[in-house]
């Protein structure tokens, strides 16, 4: 089981992709997902996945390529004998671009040609280096570029989700920061389900999360987590989230991170 990541050079490309990732198994697996405050965008090259469906209750295809949107609790993935899949893993800031305005209503059907054109879908395979195996990051930017560029902002959106993005670390009640939106509770409410189908607390403690396990997973020395500088109340807050996101203290969810990512867990346990 394989697993690179590289991240976006263009900086047209790297206000909307948080990074790149090309996995590579070639046996029967199952993931547990972690929200991440991110929307995955995928291309399947080989093989194929499958995602837990709540509504179904069972495993449900997830075609060729599609979405998957970013949510506030856990999901499984199960590939039933190999795959090879390219993934763009989006910033919460695409949701501010014209083509990206009924992302949440039907991101099930979504089209891909809202983020990389027909045209362009056919160069993403010669982005990908299976001998090496490595991701060729120019010519995917220059994919991604050359749609971004051409796309309208919404600037509400945009002022949005720059707020929520620059508290994650700060200690601010959804009242602040509706403050500094200039509007009421309930309008802020309102405009964050919007934009992203959860609550601006739920938002907020999921970008916090993905934040401090994104530093940490990268740490040697993960036995103290410096919770009050990543917006916490204090370490015991900080498990409570742990548990509440990964359904595991902090030690036990660091030490399942076997690949490079820190939003996946491999097994179903």
């Amino acid at each position: 089981m394989i697993l690179i990541e590289d991240q976006p050079k263009d900086p047209v490309v790297t206000k909307y992709v948080d990074r790149y990732q090309l996995f590579i198994i070639n046996e029967p697996a199952y993931f547990k997902t972690i929200p991440n405050g991110k929307i995955e965008c995928y291309f399947v090259e080989e093989g194929e996945f499958l995602r837990w469906d709540n509504e179904a209750n069972s495993f449900v295809t997830s075609g060729l390529s599609g979405y998957l949107p970013a949510t506030n609790h856990a999901s499984l993935i199960q590939i039933p004998t190999k795959l090879i899949c390219l993934n763009v893993k989006l910033n919460l800031s695409i949701l501010s671009l014209s083509s990206f305005d009924d992302f949440l209503k039907k991101w099930q059907k979504f089209p891909v040609s809202a983020l990389v054109s027909t045209r362009e879908e056919g160069k993403l395979g010669s982005c990908i280096d299976l001998e090496k195996p490595k991701i060729n990051v120019s010519i995917l930017d220059k994919v991604l570029a050359s749609s971004l560029s051409k796309m309208r902002i919404n600037k509400e959106a945009e002022k949005v989700v720059n707020l929520i993005e620059s508290s994650i670390s700060e200690k601010l009640n959804v009242s602040e920061l509706a403050n500094q939106a200039n509007c009421s509770g309930k309008t802020f409410e309102r405009m964050i389900r919007k934009q992203f189908n959860m609550s601006p607390k739920d938002l907020l403690q999921v970008l916090r999360f993905e934040n401090v396990s994104s530093d940490m997973k990268n740490k040697s020395d993960r036995r103290f987590v410096d919770s009050l500088a990543f917006g916490y109340y204090d370490q015991s807050h900080f498990i409570k989230e742990c548990r509440k996101f990964t359904g595991y203290p902090p030690k036990e969810f660091f030490s399942k991170l076997k690949l490079k990512t820190n939003d996946i867990i491999v097994g179903n346990d």
